[in-house]
């Protein structure tokens, strides 16, 4: 703030580096990159990070680029997935703090003051709340908290609690290289587990600061046809070995195969009574009765 006009010097406030990634999705694009432009926080910079879109992307970017400096524009040549994509933004990034944001969700438009406002260098990084939204019209609120949640790595061991998208100091991405471009799914939860681990505990805010756009309905039933969970979960695990260790690694192993259908009776029992969870026994006893009614109908 400038001690003559009282008016707030944007230069003044830390820069935060927004990172986009897309690949022939512009449409949604459009919708995302105006979230961030229409941020009631000013000293920001917005790297749209394209992995060789042929659908008209670049030509709204250059476009985009020549209205607004603060929005800079990354591709690639050739698809190189959303892990080499999302890295091209962070080790491009000049701000400070950096955040992402999927190509087909959008901030509230104060989600970068918040996150700044709020900013403690106790903590690996910060998220929030947020709002899923359905095509049939339909809403939800995904966590169901009132107060904020502090928690370090262990928390992220065996479910990614940290949301999609998080803020942090630009160097701590950096200092653990990003995303692993090894990453087939679960990239998110692999990136904030490395990232607590490497840098200490986190924070979790009950506000939405988050829109997480769905094309499906509500309570319409999909069938993912991606790299199969199990072994997604299992990849998780062999890459973060010096994280996942003792119990913890063999608590994977059990998820990976109870994921796949090939935990054993003694295995889930075990797993049941040592944490307290009646649904790994019950996941057993149902993947066996609908093994029995496949034999039966074949």
């Amino acid at each position: 703030m400038t001690a003559e006009s009282g008016v707030i010097d944007q230069n003044a406030l830390p820069k935060v580096s927004i990172y986009i990634s897309t690949c022939n999705r512009v449409d949604r694009l459009k919708r995302a990159v105006q979230s961030v432009l229409n941020q009631d926080y000013p000293n920001i910079e917005v790297l749209v990070c394209d992995d060789a879109s042929v659908d008209g992307t670049a030509d709204y970017m250059a476009e985009l680029c020549a209205k607004d400096e603060r929005v800079h524009y990354l591709r690639n040549e050739k698809n190189m997935g959303a892990c080499a994509t999302r890295n091209l933004g962070i080790f491009t990034a000049t701000g400070k703090f950096i955040a992402g944001l999927d190509d087909d969700d959008e901030f509230t438009p104060d989600r970068i003051s918040f996150l700044v406002k709020n900013w403690d260098d106790r903590y690996s990084f910060l998220c929030c709340n947020f709002k899923e939204v359905y095509s049939d019209g339909s809403h939800n609120i995904y966590y169901k908290q009132d107060e904020p949640l502090v928690a370090d790595y262990r928390a992220l061991l065996f479910d990614n609690i940290a949301s999609n998208q998080i803020f942090t100091l630009t160097k701590n991405l950096q200092d653990i290289g990003g995303f692993d471009t090894r990453v087939r799914r679960l990239q998110d939860w692999d990136t904030w587990l490395r990232l607590a681990f490497s840098h200490g505990p986190f924070k979790r805010f009950p506000e939405y600061k988050y829109l997480m756009h769905h094309d499906h309905a509500k309570n319409e039933q999909r069938v993912s046809k991606s790299y199969p969970l199990s072994s997604a979960l299992n990849d998780l695990l062999q890459r973060n070995q010096n994280i996942y260790v003792g119990d913890d690694a063999k608590f994977m192993k059990f998820i990976v195969a109870s994921s796949d259908k090939s935990a054993s009776l003694s295995e889930s029992l075990y797993w049941t009574v040592k944490k307290t969870a009646p649904k790994y026994i019950v996941k057993y006893l149902l993947n066996k009765m609908n093994l029995n009614l496949g034999l039966i109908k074949s």
